[in-house]
């Protein structure tokens, strides 16, 4: 057996693939802050790519006694459905080993560690777009004045106005239209309902576009006015407000605005994570506002020494586990934005605007509870017929055909080299999953979504 080094070949092999292994968790793991939110359920092999999840509503207490032979009346149970799609996601990067081997690092680990913080940041943003994209859904403003015989208006977002569902009326999401018409109110006081939304952008539907209504507006209307769905969820704002552009810039998060949150959330019946807690994600400059609060330091009066003070961190306080996440959406890490106003501007990833008119930068806590948000992945083993593959399924060797790494469901693919001078090596990750946000219109309030709170409140800088 030749000898490397004074080490046999096979060994060489298991502490290569070792490496290889620990660079991608290291990278992946500080990552998925907003992915450990959701409640992973497999997807069934065999079953397509669109799953419909299916629930009941309450049927209300009966607090009045029959009446002596007369039969109870027959009750209808409502339901509502919400739906999954799945999706494959991934990443490739070529290494040109004779470079890797006379660099003064080695590039293929750098290379896979990049993947790695790669595949944590989308698995991070993918749950974290579908929660903000459900939970702001409903709540926008006009970007152009009407005039009073005007049936169409201009919105900065149509998220949440393109598709509808009414308990008791329809199960599944249908588009509004004049037969599923969504009721809405324009400034607070004109009632319409939206018969039709037409994005800008074929290629977003929740960015700016137009709503067709039912009636006239029947009023001249102001730009940046208020444009709400009646099955908006809740969404608090420091300072109060019915639209982003309420907030100033002394309107900073407060230790009451994480009580409102935890308030409601029990209102509705939601229930706390196994941990006990609900849980909140919170920016930097929200977790140091809320030390500037005149509440929480009169709360914690001469307590230096309290964990609050010695770490910086509010940690678990209100009933919320909070976790500091900078990838808390803002405006400058959600996506492409587009000019919805002098100063205002909207962010494609969240579905929602991050500027508001005078020029605040919008940041965002989101407070959850228990089934917030789901993941349902294919195994991506079922990738792999009777045929087999050139090398080994998660097993940490190098061999001809490349090496499988599965972990967290996200694959990592060593393909060999496949040039003719063979030092051509592809790396590559890959996951086939998605992330349903469940609604519960079928009980309580009129909110489409009540299992989590965002509160929005304005950015240092």
């Amino acid at each position: 057996m030749s000898l490397v080094l004074g080490i046999p070949p096979l060994i060489m092999n298991i502490v290569q693939a070792g490496l290889l292994e620990r660079a991608f968790h290291d990278a992946l793991f500080p990552s998925l802050l907003y992915r450990g939110e959701a409640q992973y359920e497999p997807w069934p092999a065999n079953t397509g790519t669109q799953m419909f999840m299916t629930r009941p509503g309450l049927l209300a207490p009966i607090t009045t006694p029959l009446v002596a032979g007369v039969d109870p009346v027959p009750q209808t149970v409502s339901y509502e459905q919400w739906e999954a799609v799945l999706d494959r996601y991934g990443g490739t990067i070529d290494t040109h080993i004779p470079t890797s081997a006379v660099g003064n690092a080695d590039q293929f680990l750098r290379n896979i560690q990049q993947l790695g913080l790669q595949a944590g940041q989308s698995l991070n943003r993918l749950p974290r777009n579908a929660l903000f994209k459900s939970y702001l859904s409903g709540q926008t403003v006009l970007i152009a004045a009407t005039a009073a015989p005007d049936t169409a208006i201009r919105v900065a977002s149509l998220n949440g106005f393109f598709d509808v569902v009414a308990r008791g009326v329809n199960v599944r999401p249908l588009p509004v239209s004049p037969s599923s018409p969504l009721p809405i109110t324009i400034n607070g006081t004109i009632s319409r309902n939206v018969i039709g939304a037409y994005p800008d952008d074929a290629t977003d539907p929740y960015g700016p576009g137009t709503l067709l209504l039912d009636a006239a507006v029947g009023a001249v209307v102001a730009a940046r006015a208020s444009v709400l769905s009646r099955y908006r969820p809740r969404v608090l704002r420091s300072g109060g407000g019915s639209s982003i552009d309420a907030i100033g810039a002394s309107d900073i998060l407060t230790l009451q605005d994480c009580i409102n949150a935890t308030n409601w959330l029990r209102k509705n019946n939601v229930l706390p994570h196994e941990d006990g807690y609900y849980h909140g994600h919170i920016n930097t400059d929200g977790n140091s506002q809320i030390f500037q609060d005149p509440a929480f330091q009169r709360l914690n009066t001469s307590l230096p020494d309290h964990v609050y003070y010695q770490k910086a961190f509010i940690g678990t306080i209100a009933g919320i586990a909070f976790f500091s996440n900078n990838e808390s959406p803002d405006y400058n890490n959600s996506g492409a934005r587009t000019t919805t106003g002098t100063n205002a501007a909207y962010s494609r990833d969240i579905g929602a605007e991050t500027t508001n008119e005078s020029g605040i930068n919008i940041g965002r806590t989101i407070v959850t509870g228990r089934g917030a948000i789901y993941e349902k992945g294919l195994d991506e083993s079922a990738y792999v017929t009777e045929a087999g593959i050139t090398g080994k399924q998660a097993d940490f060797q190098v061999v001809n055909g490349g090496v499988e790494v599965q972990t967290e469901r996200i694959r990592l693919i060593l393909r060999a080299p496949l040039n003719r001078l063979q030092d051509q090596v592809a790396a590559t990750w890959s996951i086939t999953t998605c992330f349903p946000v469940p609604s519960d219109a079928s009980s309580g309030g009129y909110e489409r979504f009540k299992r989590a709170v965002s509160i929005e409140h304005a950015l240092d800088s």
